[in-house]
């Protein structure tokens, strides 16, 4: 927990400068979230507390944006408005409200005690409460200072991988009012959006370098913002050895390995996909047709098809030996089902962000 000002998460070209909207690059994966958080930001400025967004909810897969776009909107208001208090919790940080017995003696007095006396109120990574044993975290205290900030017209902006829809960790009660509000999602950026904004940073970093160079990089390092990032760094250095231009051969020859390591292996994606739906990696290789198990093995078919270069025929033969057809049908399936479940959306989404 913290007040109005702390110290910046940097993992740009200049840590000199604060995370502000002015080096946020807008796409079309981010615009819309981009826009409600300036919006916040200038009622909030302009102590306009009726007219703000309240609850803004913004969720996406990490690296695409979400602590940028909150230590902008904190830089905004602590330069424009010194007198808003602001506070930032995090989702870890609620965790004991839920895991301590209640005649501990610990509890969440400060937590209340920020949420109650600050102007804005930011919860990131909602996605780490849980409740005792497993069960959905019930949080009263939240619900019930949600409730009373909504009263006092003080706003709250909240943060997850995932939409609250999908937040089946949370109660209903809570879920419910998290929905009430403007939720806004952020998507991992597209290529063209990889390339704009390594163009832009490239830029900023006064690092010549081609086009042609960073469109190689965009089409073969997907992901978040902070993969590009690291990508440009090892340009920079990669230029300094080098007394010629930078050229996709000699960049390839650097990255090509680079790009391969970050492909999940089968084991990983089954690993993964078994412990989100608690199941053991090797059910998901059995012979096993129910639900139970179907479901979470299309699942972890269409993730290895999205995410491996392996053939049709490779991954159904990691999934107990089945022929390419089954998995092609499993990953119809799941393309089809995710358009039209947004839980499951949600969950290959999420998945699929951890292990890309």
């Amino acid at each position: 927990m913290c007040f109005a000002r702390f110290p910046w998460l940097q993992t740009g070209e200049d840590r000199s400068l604060p995370l502000s909207f002015s080096r946020f690059v807008p796409t079309p994966e981010n615009r819309s979230a981009l826009q409600a958080m300036r919006d916040l930001a200038a009622g909030v400025c302009a102590g306009r507390w009726q007219r703000v967004t309240n609850p803004l909810f913004i969720h996406g897969p990490a690296g695409t944006g979400k602590s940028h776009l909150v230590n902008a909107i904190i830089e905004e208001v602590t330069r424009q408005a010194p007198q808003v208090v602001v506070s930032v919790l995090q989702g870890c940080d609620l965790v004991r409200w839920t895991s301590e017995p209640a005649d501990s003696g610990s509890g969440p007095g400060d937590d209340v005690a920020a949420m109650e006396a600050c102007d804005l109120l930011f919860i990131e990574d909602l996605q780490h409460l849980r409740g005792r044993g497993g069960q959905p975290a019930n949080l009263e205290t939240l619900v019930q200072a949600f409730d009373d900030r909504l009263a006092r017209q003080r706003p709250m902006v909240f943060t997850a991988n995932v939409g609250p829809g999908c937040l089946v960790n949370l109660s209903p009660r809570l879920v419910s009012r998290l929905s009430c509000g403007l939720v806004v999602g952020l998507e991992l950026l597209q290529a063209p959006s990889r390339l704009a904004l390594l163009q832009e940073k490239a830029q900023r970093r006064q690092l010549a370098v081609s086009r042609d160079v960073l469109a190689w990089l965009a089409d073969r390092l997907p992901g978040g913002v902070r993969a590009l990032e690291g990508a440009l760094l090892q340009l920079e250095t990669l230029s300094r050895m080098q007394a010629e231009p930078l050229d996709v051969e000699a960049v390839a020859s650097h990255f090509q390995h680079l790009a391969e390591a970050t492909r999940p292996s089968m084991e990983r994606i089954a690993e993964r996909v078994g412990s989100y739906f608690r199941l053991d990696p090797r059910q998901l290789q059995s012979d096993r047709r129910h639900r139970s198990v179907l479901l979470p093995r299309q699942v972890g078919m269409y993730l290895a098809r999205r995410l491996t270069k392996l053939s049709l025929a490779e991954i159904g033969a990691y999934f107990g030996g089945r022929d390419h057809s089954t998995v092609l049908h499993a990953c119809h399936k799941i393309e089809g089902t995710i358009e039209r479940d947004a839980l499951l959306g949600g969950t290959v989404r999420q998945l699929h962000a951890e292990l890309a």
